[in-house]
């Protein structure tokens, strides 16, 4: 199944009883030891990470079958917490009231801003974060209940990674670096040793050394003016988008601000809050626009460039050049890297172990159920993808 990015997870159970969709079906998708997960608790889940991949990743819900596999990603989430907060019960995890009451008072605060006004109100933000447990159908008390399962499920989380993950040594992030390090020079005698000795030791060195190159990489930053020229448009219409890219250029020549003809001119909409600015990444951005960005002067606007969806104005801003990076450069983001991979790893062995133990028993159905076993392998494979490329992009 789609392996949901993290970001998004987290930002739904944020808000998870907490966001601007009702529920009304108080029925339940499953049973964990005789316990319901409630329909209306799985389909406010649900709405809000489809919201989040709306917002930033729209391409992944056009998917086949995508909302079927977020659907079952989230419905296994649920499962996971109810799992655990009945450990917590089983170990008598205790919770003080201030412990909830700080829990409610650190989501209130993100209804300090506004939304209708984009400032920030704090003596607003108690009626706005009432109207939002309305809007859920959701009382105050339940929703401390929720708080309250909540720090309970935290906290035995502690005491078990406590038990379970060794702390990470310094001779750890030593020696994830030399693995990353020699992908980064494409050492092959050392790649095919590694590659035989332990291909998921490969993978992830392989993984972070392309993120590493990534932000180490040759950068310029530009200011975007883009009119679009799909292939589908008419040969007098792309004529018409050329001409004005030449009328733009020429009035930026003639004294026109640049920030002032993004506003103007780009077609872009989803840029004009930052202006038109973008960082490129040298080899990454068209071929026409690589050339560009990398050849002309900080300052200088480049003459109309077409490429396979349209035409583009920029203006070189800022370059950087490529930087090397040492052991001491990241050490303390690897010790941290390998710290979480070991917390998600004894997580999620310990979530196993609660999950063969107890009586798990599904009643939601989705309609990517009922197609071939390959088709629904192929759909799910296409959709994480998708995930994946939409996640990296988004962190460029």
């Amino acid at each position: 199944m789609i392996k949901m990015n993290k970001l998004f997870l987290a930002a739904a159970v944020a808000f998870g009883c907490v966001n601007a969709y009702s529920a009304k079906i108080d029925s339940s998708v499953a049973t964990v030891n005789g316990r319901p997960v409630l329909a209306s608790e799985y389909d406010n889940y649900l709405q809000g990470v489809i919201a989040e991949y709306q917002a930033a990743a729209p391409q992944i819900l056009q998917q086949p079958h995508a909302k079927d596999i977020l659907g079952s990603e989230v419905l296994k989430e649920l499962i996971s917490k109810e799992l655990l907060y009945q450990a917590a019960e089983e170990e008598k995890v205790q919770v003080k009231d201030s412990e909830v009451d700080a829990g409610i008072n650190e989501i209130k605060t993100r209804f300090i801003v506004d939304e209708l006004t984009g400032k920030e109100d704090p003596k607003g933000a108690d009626k706005r974060f009432n109207e939002a447990l309305k809007k859920q159908g959701m009382t105050l008390k339940r929703y401390k209940e929720k708080i309250k399962k909540d720090v309970a499920v935290r906290k035995l989380m502690e005491t078990k990674l406590k038990e379970n993950v060794t702390p990470v040594e310094e001779a750890d992030a030593k020696a994830l670096y030399a693995n990353v390090e020699a992908v980064m020079k494409n050492n092959t005698k050392k790649i095919k040793a590694l590659e035989k000795e332990d291909p998921m030791k490969l993978k992830e060195a392989q993984l972070i050394a392309a993120k590493l190159k990534q932000l180490t990489a040759e950068q310029v930053r530009i200011g975007h003016i883009f009119l679009a020229a799909p292939k589908d448009m008419s040969a007098e219409d792309v004529k018409k988008k050329e001409e004005l890219a030449n009328q733009i250029k020429k009035e930026i020549d003639n004294g026109l601000d640049f920030s002032s003809a993004v506003r103007k001119y780009t077609e872009e909409k989803n840029a004009l809050a930052s202006g038109g600015d973008m960082i490129l990444i040298k080899g990454v951005a068209p071929k026409e626009i690589d050339a560009q960005a990398f050849t002309l002067a900080v300052g200088k606007v480049s003459k109309p460039i077409k490429s396979e969806v349209g035409f583009h104005i920029i203006k070189v801003k800022e370059k950087r050049a490529e930087k090397s990076i040492s052991y001491e450069d990241i050490s303390r983001d690897l010790a941290q890297y390998l710290a979480q991979q070991r917390v998600q790893l004894a997580m999620a062995q310990y979530i196993e172990q609660l999950y063969n133990k107890a009586d798990v028993k599904i009643t939601l159905t989705f309609e990517s159920d009922e197609q071939p076993a390959e088709s629904a392998a192929e759909a799910k494979t296409d959709a994480k993808k998708t995930d994946t490329a939409a996640t990296d992009t988004k962190k460029k």
